[in-house]
């Protein structure tokens, strides 16, 4: 009886988390959960609505967190059930508490970087309702009937119970706990959650899997996985051999033709969802899709059509983490997540070093992708998110990027120059819903169901590129675009296959080779203060080369810092290589195979298309995988940390 009530009283905190969080925490009232749940376990016809919500999970977490309970008697018993549920009431609190702040979970990262959040400490109280004394009034009277039945059995234990009936006992409830644990997991696994569990894109998105207990397990777990067991040890010799090949890479940086142009100037890098560049300067029945880019093109701007994005399984945090770092995405999951308490020779900090003050505007929550934390690290000074915009029109994920554009410069225009202002935008999020007073375009056959989300694509840049123009009509307005360097590019791809026929045919991506090119390649464009002819630069480049670009404009040459990346206007034979070992040179294309074998990927020459025996990307290539590896080897042993020592 007392093992059923801790039970029920930790459950419930649990669903008081998740009423706090606005989580689903079970979708049916008792009776009918347990009719579906017996349903479900003698193999009747059911719904399986038992696996929505985490109402299973929890139970289950709570049953492995406590069985051991049951192998006790007497007062060991009643101590141990007093301590276990102090532990998981502390923790459960805790989350409560830091969800109201940060709308996120506790993970072993956070503990880790609570100097990185500020001092908090004064809002604390204020996070505080009194409905969470609800999670100390069991505790509370608990202490009382502690002192008694202690004071009781001073002088007489109970009888112990039976050895084999108390095994039994606490190792079925074992057993069940990890049925009622693994078994909704695994089936979220098998139903597409494998991806975001193991790419670790939120901890929110960690606990509709795992529950709230069964989160801080899975996070111990990869924590000490990641840092103890499987975590690599450098010696000083393969340190100083990193640190070595970094400082030869950028021991002499190339200028560019417009070398410190820049200096002391605003910077504004508007980083554009899904913006790839097949839409730049083309029409759908005789509309412009993107008309203010294209304009800015042809009047002024410095415009690169062979740029490419290299992100990973992060995607949008992947774009920022290149942009800011000019180091590779790490291959299993996202560095966001994996790599905040690592050291970095950031952008944002060297402009910071220069006098600049460092911002970020996105309209999300600010633990999605582990922003909040990590950007800290990175030495951005202010993170402006979701509870920082005024309420608008939503427009897929958060308000519409007009608004957020406008409601950004709202802030920017009282800001004491010169400021870093890093621009994430949102309306142009795959699925690209858009609603219909926003569809301008005409799309006129293109009506076909299957080439939906083509549309809809077109329909949401071209709302973007009428919001960049608004944005720059107001910049201008301000008096700032004279004393502003704007940096626009797209982040990654569209997530349109060339399976589609409107985008394959659209955007020229019929054929392997193509289709990869297309698929990769997004905009970049400069303005510049006091360029005013256009230019158009054909190089092969990447997201990779963006911060030594930025920094040869404001004339702060990259020498020394321990990027990948180099100054667009390199003058080597540049390439740019992908996460899975893939690249793109002026003449050659290589797509890795998926068995990950060299010998068994294509190997193209651009211009023609013609398929040309794999040694022939075979130097690339290797320098490609090497370039990986000094990369990885950064993020895995935080060695930045270790060359500054």
């Amino acid at each position: 009886m007392d093992f059923m009530i801790l039970l029920f009283i930790l459950l419930l905190k649990l669903y008081i988390f998740a009423k706090v969080s606005g989580t689903i925490f079970v979708t049916l009232m008792p009776i009918d959960y347990l009719k579906e749940f017996f349903n479900w376990l003698f193999g009747a016809e059911t719904e399986l609505r038992i696996f929505e919500g985490v109402i299973m999970v929890s139970v289950g977490t709570i049953l492995l967190s406590t069985f051991w309970i049951l192998f006790l008697h007497g007062r060991k018993r009643f101590l141990a059930i007093f301590i276990i549920n102090a532990l998981l009431s502390f923790i459960i609190l805790a989350d409560v508490i830091y969800f109201r702040y940060f709308e996120d979970l506790i993970s072993i990262t956070v503990l880790m970087q609570m100097k990185q959040l500020g001092d908090v400490g004064e809002s604390v109280f204020a996070l505080f309702s009194w409905t969470d004394l609800i999670f100390f009034i069991d505790l509370l009277l608990m202490i009382p009937l502690l002192i008694y039945y202690f004071r009781k059995t001073r002088n007489h234990q109970p009888a112990k119970p039976l050895l084999i009936p108390k095994l039994l006992t606490g190792l079925l409830v074992l057993v069940i706990g990890y049925q009622l644990t693994f078994i909704p997991f695994n089936k979220s696994m098998e139903n597409g959650g494998a991806w975001q569990f193991n790419k670790l894109i939120s901890n929110m998105r960690v606990y509709n899997f795992t529950g709230l207990l069964g989160f801080h397990g899975a996070n111990l777990q990869r924590y000490t996985e990641d840092n103890f067991i499987n975590k690599k040890e450098y010696t000083e010799e393969e340190v100083e051999s990193v640190a070595s090949w970094f400082e030869e890479r950028n021991e002499a940086p190339a200028a560019s033709p417009y070398s410190g142009m820049a200096k002391d100037k605003n910077v504004i890098v508007l980083q554009v969802e899904a913006l790839q560049d097949f839409v730049i300067n083309r029409e759908i029945n005789g509309q412009e899709i993107t008309p203010y880019l294209n304009s800015l093109i042809a009047e002024e701007g410095i415009y690169f059509p062979e740029f490419y994005e290299q992100t990973g399984v992060g995607r949008t945090s992947d774009a920022e983490f290149l942009l800011n770092t000019s180091l590779y995405p790490t291959a299993k999951g996202s560095a966001y997540m994996l790599y905040a308490e690592n050291e970095y020779d950031s952008l944002p900090q060297i402009l910071k070093d220069k006098g600049y003050s460092t911002n970020v505007f996105h309209p999300y929550k600010p633990s999605f992708w582990n922003r909040y934390i990590m950007y800290k690290q990175l030495g951005i000074d202010q993170f402006f998110s979701e509870s920082d915009f005024e309420e608008d029109e939503v427009i897929g994920w958060a308000i519409n990027d007009d608004a957020m554009l406008q409601q950004s410069l709202d802030k920017m225009v009282d800001m004491e120059e010169p400021f870093y202002s890093h621009i994430i935008t949102l309306t142009s999020h795959h699925p690209f819903e858009m609603p219909d007073e926003h569809k301008v375009l005409n799309m006129d056959g293109y009506a076909e169901y299957s080439k939906r989300h083509f549309r809809n694509y077109l329909h949401s840049i071209h709302f973007v590129d009428q919001a960049i123009g608004n944005f720059v009509d107001r910049l201008k307005a301000e008096g700032l675009w004279d004393d502003t360097m704007l940096v626009i590019f797209g982040d990654h791809s569209t997530g349109l296959t060339a399976d589609d026929p409107a985008f394959s045919e659209f955007a020229d991506a019929a054929e392997q080779q193509t289709y990869f090119e297309a698929n990769k390649k997004v905009p970049l464009i400069f303005h510049i203060p006091g360029v005013d002819e256009a230019q158009q630069f054909d190089q092969t480049g990447s997201q990779l080369d963006l911060a030594p670009t930025l920094l040869d404009l404001i004339d702060a040459p990259s020498v020394g810092r321990k990027w990948i990346g180099s100054n667009l206007w390199n003058g080597e034979e540049r390439k740019v290589t992908f996460r899975d070992g893939s690249f793109i040179t002026g003449d050659l294309t290589f797509i890795t195979s998926s068995d990950g074998i060299y010998d068994n990927g294509s190997c193209y020459e651009r211009e023609s298309g013609e398929t040309l025996p794999t040694e022939q990307c075979r130097a690339p290539f290797d320098k490609g995988v090497k370039e990986l590896k000094m990369s990885d080897d950064v993020l895995e042993g935080n060695l930045i940390n270790r060359f500054e020592k």
